[in-house]
């Protein structure tokens, strides 16, 4: 098992949601983390107080700006000196179909969930490689089956799978492992735009185990892809259940 103490992650969109319950996570086994946003928040503040300066840094960056995603990296080596973990958190959601949808919003959901991985990876490379590490993309189910009015939202974590599996390719001989977490309805403000019915039929006729996931959930299971020393190139599914059904 990859034993992560003392060992430094970076995660971007870590400062609300799943990857803040992923900080949170690493922090109880003793690793420092570097948590990112386009700005800060309360819950990523209160978690540096918590856990100390010298183990919890906060920088704001926007990913989808390449020069950003690169002084994210320059930053965390400049703190610390090293980059074993690094996960791309960072996301939104992207809806629409496409006739009635803007370039703009097309080119933008990129920006935000593939481009960054391109930009952040090239950046850490070399720390990556000086010992070996770990890559997690976080996708979605959404990105393996269908879901309507999200063409884009569904086609950048559909793209997320096969970009890992390449990295993961490449790059294993250096001892970089990357996979990539695949959550189903978790509850996070991601969704706090649902409806009571569309929460009802959730959980009656989509979810076998009849809740939504919660951070903990996905955080948990990201922490299995980060410490396994012999899994990469791989997808993890956490949603209750949902994405395994044929209708629903």
């Amino acid at each position: 098992m990859y034993d992560v103490a003392e060992k430094v992650a970076v995660i971007t969109g870590g400062t609300r949601g799943i990857g803040l319950a992923l900080a949170e996570h690493l922090l109880q086994q003793k690793s420092r983390v570097v948590i990112n946003g386009r700005s800060t928040t309360d819950e990523a503040r209160a978690l540096q107080e918590t856990h100390g300066a010298d183990n919890v840094v906060i920088v704001e960056a926007d990913v989808s700006v390449p020069a950003e995603a690169a002084r994210l990296v320059a930053e965390t080596e400049a703190r610390f000196g090293r980059l074993d973990m690094l996960v791309h958190s960072a996301g939104g959601p992207a809806g629409g179909k496409v006739p009635g949808m803007e370039t703009e919003s097309w080119m933008q959901a990129f920006a935000i969930h593939v481009h960054p991985v391109f930009h952040l990876f090239q950046a850490a490379h070399p720390l990556l490689a000086k010992e070996g590490g770990a890559v997690l993309l976080v996708s979605s189910v959404a990105g393996i089956r269908g879901c309507p009015g999200t063409v884009a939202y569904q086609t950048v974590k559909g793209a997320l799978i096969p970009m890992a599996k390449a990295l993961a390719m490449d790059h294993g001989v250096e001892g970089i492992r990357v996979n990539v977490i695949a959550p189903g309805i978790i509850r996070t403000r991601f969704h706090d735009a649902m409806t009571k019915e569309a929460q009802a039929h959730n959980l009656q006729n989509r979810i076998p185990l009849r809740r939504e996931g919660s951070v903990d959930d996905v955080a948990e299971a990201m922490m299995t892809l980060l410490q396994n020393e012999f899994i990469t190139g791989e997808t993890l599914v956490v949603d209750g259940g949902m994405s395994m059904r044929v209708t629903g």
